[in-house]
C-alpha cells in the first residue's frame, strides 16, 4: 500500500492502533527505510518506543540485530492534538519521545518524529539537547512536501548545535561565559567557533586580544562580497605544558557596526535570517556554535536568535532586571523568532533553564533569599499575565512532591575576572574555574 493509500484508508479518527498498523511502516518506508530497517515496539529500558529505524549497512540487518537505532517515532492516534505546541497532548507526547530520546541505550539516535498520520513534528538529539527542527507540519494534501523535507533533514544532519547566550540586560556574564563555554567544550575535543555579535562593546574580541573586524561582516551577511570563512580568527592557547595548543575559532566584532547605527536603515540593508543562512555552511565544520549576543531587543539580537538552536539565558542573583528581562525573553522576545522560523517550516530555538552567575556562597542567606522571593513574583506575574509557567526556567529540577529550588549557577570567583586581564579563559587559566564550567557543561549539553 502506498503512503498516499494509507493515508486515505485512516477513519476520521483512527485509534492509536489503527495509525500504527496502516501508516506507520508506510511513512517510515517513505522517508527511506525498507521493512528491515524497520522495528516496531523498539525496547528502550522498561519502556518502548512504537517504531524504531536504521539504515541496513551489509551484514547488519536492524530488524535483526536491532543495533544502533538512528530515528524514533512515537505514534498518536488522529484524535490527539499535535498540531501545536499549546495542547496538552502534544506536550506529553514530545516529553514522553524526550524520555525515549536521552535513555542510556539510545546514545546512536540522532532523531526523533512524533505523529498521527494528521500531523508530524521532527526532533534531533545533540549530545543532552533535544530540539525541535521542523514546525508541526500539517499532512493534509502535503505528504509529498513534508516526506522530502524531513528526508533532507534525516539525509543530512548538521554537526553542529547553535547557542544564542542572551539576556536584554548588561552586565550579567553573557560574553564571559560565552568565552568560557568555548574553553571547556574544547578541552572535551570539541570543535567550537564564537560570534561576537555584540558589536558595539567588542568585549569578546578584547578579552582575548583579538582585534575587531573591519568593514567585513556586512559582505557576509548579505552573502555577496565575503566568505564566512573568511572572517575566522583561531584563538590558540599555547603553554610548556601542553602537548599541543587548545583553542578554538572566533568571529569577532566589526567595527563598522559600533556606535549608534540606524535600525531602520540597517533593516534595508541586511535581513533576519541571513546569519541563520550565513551559518549553514559552517554547521560541518563544529561541534557547537556559540553567538555572544547584545543585550537588547534590536535587530543583531534578533539575528542572533533567530540563528540559534538554543538560547541560554545568564542573569544575577543580585540584579532584578536580569531576572526580569530574562522572563520577558522567555514568554516574548524568543517566542517571536519561532513564529519568524515557523513561517519557512522550521523550528526556533528551545530556552535552556535560567543560567545564575556570580551566585553567593553560602555565606549570603539573605542576597539568595531575596532572589527566590523575586522569583517567585515573577513567576505568579508570568502566569497570570501570560499563563506562561516559568518555574521549570529557574528551577528545572522542581516538581510537585519535591520542591527543589535547585538551579544552574557558578558561584562568584575572583578568578574569573582576573582571567580577563591574562586575555585568556578563566577555564583555561585556573583549575577551580575549570571544574565549575564543566560542570556547567555536563549540566547542559554532554
Amino acid at each position: 500500500m502506498s503512503l498516499e493509500q494509507a493515508f486515505q484508508s485512516l477513519p476520521p479518527d483512527a485509534a492509536e492502533a489503527v495509525v500504527e498498523s496502516i501508516f506507520s511502516k508506510p511513512f517510515l518506508n517513505a522517508l527511506g527505510f525498507s521493512d528491515e530497517e524497520i522495528v516496531p515496539k523498539f525496547g528502550i529500558g522498561k519502556w518502548a518506543v512504537d517504531q524504531a529505524a536504521r539504515k541496513n549497512t551489509g551484514d547488519d540487518i536492524f530488524l535483526h540485530t536491532q543495533n544502533d537505532p538512528y530515528l524514533y517515532m512515537e505514534v498518536k492516534g488522529r484524535p490527539a492534538n499535535l498540531s501545536g505546541e499549546m495542547y496538552p497532548d502534544h506536550r506529553d507526547t514530545v516529553l514522553q519521545l524526550k524520555r525515549y530520546l536521552l535513555a542510556p541505550s539510545s546514545k546512536s539516535v540522532k532523531w526523533g518524529l512524533i505523529m498521527n498520520s494528521l500531523h508530524v513534528q521532527l526532533f534531533r538529539k545533540h549530545g543532552k539537547i533535544v530540539h525541535p527542527v521542523t514546525s508541526c507540519l500539517s499532512l493534509e494534501g502535503n505528504l509529498k512536501q513534508v516526506v522530502k523535507l524531513l528526508r533532507q533533514h534525516i539525509g543530512s544532519p548538521p554537526k553542529a548545535l547553535t547557542i544564542a547566550l542572551y539576556n536584554n540586560k548588561g552586565g550579567v556574564g553573557k560574553t564571559t561565559t560565552t568565552i568560557n563555554l568555548a574553553a571547556t567544550l574544547t578541552l572535551y575535543k570539541k570543535k567550537v567557533l564564537v560570534i561576537d555579535f555584540d558589536h558595539n562593546q567588542s568585549d569578546l574580541g578584547d578579552a582575548l586580544n583579538l582585534s575587531p573586524l573591519k568593514n567585513k561582516v556586512l559582505g557576509v551577511l548579505k552573502g555577496k562580497s565575503a566568505n564566512i570563512r573568511d572572517i575566522i580568527t583561531p584563538y590558540k592557547l599555547e603553554h610548556p605544558s601542553l602537548k599541543e595548543p587548545l583553542g578554538f575559532d572566533v568571529i569577532t566584532a566589526d567595527d563598522a557596526f559600533s556606535g549608534e547605527l540606524d535600525e531602520a536603515k540597517l533593516r534595508q540593508i541586511v535581513k533576519l535570517h541571513d546569519l541563520h543562512k550565513a551559518l549553514e555552511s559552517l554547521k560541518n565544520d563544529y561541534d557547537y556554535i556559540l553567538i555572544d549576543s547584545p543585550p537588547n531587543w534590536r535587530l543583531f539580537a534578533q539575528k542572533a536568535i533567530y540563528a540559534a538552536d538554543v538560547v541560554l539565558i545568564p542573569a544575577r542573583h543580585d540584579n532584578l532586571h536580569s531576572l526580569q528581562n530574562a522572563s520577558t525573553a522567555i514568554t516574548q522576545f524568543i517566542p517571536a523568532m519561532r513564529e519568524k522560523r515557523r513561517a519557512v517550516q522550521e523550528s526556533g530555538p528551545i530556552v535552556l533553564p535560567i543560567f545564575m552567575n556570580n551566585t553567593p556562597t553560602r555565606s549570603a542567606p539573605f542576597q539568595v533569599a531575596l532572589m527566590h522571593n523575586a522569583i517567585k513574583k515573577i513567576i505568579v506575574k508570568s502566569k497570570s499575565e501570560t499563563g506562561f509557567d516559568l518555574t521549570h526556567y529557574f528551577y528545572p529540577k522542581y516538581c510537585k512532591g519535591q520542591k527543589n529550588l535547585d538551579m544552574v549557577s557558578v558561584p562568584y570567583m575572583a578568578y574569573i575576572p582576573r582571567a580577563d586581564f591574562m586575555h585568556m579563559p578563566a577555564a583555561f587559566a585556573f583549575k577551580p574555574a575549570r571544574e565549575q564550567y564543566q560542570n556547567l557543561v555536563k549540566e547542559y549539553f554532554l
